[in-house]
C-alpha cells in the first residue's frame, strides 16, 4: 500500500510539472536586416503595446507565453515597424527569423541634454576598431590602409604614443589588474612601456604574448582585483547558479567561497524542461547566465546581486561590510508581482575616477543612460542617445561617456565623447 501511495505521489508530481511546462509556450527567434545581419535592441511587443522582449547582440529574442495566432510587433528607431503572427510551428522552436527594413528617411538627432556628443579622435584615413580606458589615458586600435596601429591618447585627445601592429589585432582587453592586451583570433599580447627614472613613459611595445586560449583560461574567470586579493567566479547548473571565490595574492592557500547566488525560478524552469520535454536540449531558451557583476574600487568590492535584489559591499580581505537594496531592474505589476524590466540590457559601466556606477535602458533602439544610487538601489536618467542608435563599446571615465560610432564618411568609425554632468 505504501509503495502504491508513493507511486501515486510521484505520478502526481510529474503530472503537475508537465501541466506547468505545457503552459509555457516558448518561441525564440532572431531579428535581422536586409543583409542578414542581426539587429540588437529591437523591442518586441504583443497586443501592440506590451513589451515582452528585447533582442540581444545576436538579434535573439525570447517570449515564453506565446500562442498561435498572436501578433507580435517589432520596433526599432532605425527600422520600419514589423509585424509577425505566431504560427503553431513556431511554438517551442528556435528557427524563426524576422526581417526588418531600414527606414527610408534620415534619422534626426535629438539630444535631451545641453551636451552633444562630438568626435574625441578622428583621422580621415583611420577607422577605430576598439578602445579601452585606463587612468593614464585612452588606448585605441585603428586601421589605416591595410595596416593597423595602437595609439595611446591623453584625455585631451593628444597622441602620446603610437606603435604599428599587425592588422590581425582588432580588440583590446583590460584585465582586472589593469593590464592591457591586444587580441587577434589566435594571440593575446600584453602592452607595456619603457619607463625612465623620472616616471615618464618611453617606447610602447608588446612584452608578453600567449595564445588566445591561454589568455582566456588564465583571465576569463577573474572578475575583480585589489592589492591583497582577487575574485573569481564560476557558473553551475546551466548558468543559473554562481559562486564567487576570493584568492589571496602571492599565497598558495586554497580559494575561499565569498558568496553564492542561485536563481531559484530559472533553475526550476530548467528542471521542468529537462524532465518533462525529453532532455537537456529543450532548455535552450533559459540557459542565459544570471547577471551579478562585481567591481573593485578603493580596496572594496561591490557585488551587484541582481538575482537577490541587493548590492553587497566587501572589504579588502573579502569580509562583508554592508548591504543595500537593488530594485531598479524590475517593476511592480498591477497584481503586486515584481517582473524584470525588459528595457534593461543587463549591462553596467563603472566610472573609476568618480566612484560611480551606470547602466542603460533601451526602448525601440534608443539608449537611455542612468546613474545608479548605491544606497537606494534606484536609478536616475542622465541622458539619451537617440541620435546614435548603434553606439558601440560605451565606457565612462571622469564624467565623460565614450563610444564608437560611424562618421558617415567612407564607412569609417570614430571615437565619440560627451560630458554627462
Amino acid at each position: 500500500m505504501k509503495k502504491f501511495t508513493l507511486f501515486l505521489l510521484f505520478f502526481g508530481m510529474v503530472f503537475i510539472h508537465q501541466a506547468a511546462a505545457q503552459e509555457r509556450q516558448i518561441i525564440q527567434g532572431y531579428c535581422k536586416d536586409e543583409n542578414g545581419k542581426p539587429i540588437e535592441n529591437v523591442s518586441v511587443y504583443v497586443h501592440d503595446s506590451l513589451l515582452v522582449s528585447v533582442t540581444d547582440e545576436q538579434g535573439r529574442f525570447t517570449y515564453s507565453l506565446a500562442k498561435s495566432g498572436l501578433k507580435l510587433r517589432f520596433a526599432h528607431v532605425v527600422f520600419e515597424p514589423t509585424y509577425y503572427t505566431i504560427n503553431e510551428k513556431d511554438i517551442n522552436g528556435k528557427n524563426l527569423t524576422v526581417r526588418m527594413k531600414t527606414k527610408s528617411h534620415e534619422l534626426l538627432e535629438v539630444e535631451v541634454t545641453a551636451n552633444v556628443p562630438h568626435i574625441a579622435f578622428d583621422n580621415p584615413v583611420m577607422t577605430v576598431l576598439d578602445y579601452t580606458i585606463r587612468e593614464d589615458g585612452i588606448y585605441l586600435i585603428v586601421y589605416r590602409r591595410r595596416n593597423s596601429a595602437l595609439l595611446h591618447l591623453s584625455f585631451d585627445g593628444d597622441t602620446l604614443h603610437e606603435m604599428p601592429i599587425s592588422s590581425r589585432y582588432k580588440y583590446l582587453n583590460k584585465d582586472a589588474f589593469g593590464d592591457i592586451y591586444a587580441l587577434n583570433d589566435y594571440q593575446a599580447s600584453q602592452l607595456g612601456f619603457i619607463e625612465y627614472g623620472n616616471g615618464k613613459k618611453g617606447q610602447m611595445n608588446f612584452y608578453n604574448s600567449m595564445s588566445r586560449k591561454t589568455f582566456q583560461d588564465k583571465f576569463s574567470t577573474i572578475l575583480a582585483a585589489i592589492d591583497s586579493i582577487f575574485i573569481t567566479g564560476r557558473y553551475f547548473y546551466y548558468n543559473k547558479e554562481m559562486a564567487y571565490y576570493r584568492h589571496r595574492l602571492g599565497s598558495d592557500e586554497e580559494p575561499e567561497l565569498l558568496h553564492y547566488i542561485v536563481d531559484e525560478e530559472g533553475r526550476d524552469d530548467i528542471w521542468l524542461l529537462t524532465h518533462t520535454r525529453g532532455g537537456i536540449g529543450a532548455n535552450f531558451w533559459v540557459a542565459d547566465p544570471i547577471y551579478n557583476p562585481i567591481y573593485a574600487i578603493d580596496n572594496k568590492f561591490y557585488l551587484f546581486a541582481y538575482t537577490d535584489h541587493e548590492t553587497i559591499v566587501f572589504d579588502a580581505v573579502g569580509n562583508e561590510l554592508e548591504r543595500y537594496p537593488l530594485t531598479f531592474h524590475e517593476y511592480r505589476k498591477w497584481n503586486g508581482k515584481m517582473e524584470p524590466d525588459r528595457r534593461w540590457k543587463q549591462k553596467m559601466m563603472m566610472d573609476v575616477a568618480r566612484k560611480e556606477f551606470y547602466t542603460f535602458f533601451v526602448t525601440d533602439g534608443i539608449y537611455t543612460l542612468k546613474r545608479i544610487d548605491l544606497k537606494t538601489g534606484t536609478v536616475t536618467s542622465v541622458m539619451d542617445l537617440s541620435g546614435y542608435p548603434f553606439a558601440q563599446n560605451m565606457r565612462i571615465h571622469d564624467g565623460v561617456l565614450y563610444f564608437i560610432y560611424p562618421t558617415g564618411i567612407n564607412k569609417r568609425k570614430a571615437l565619440y565623447q560627451v560630458r554627462i554632468d
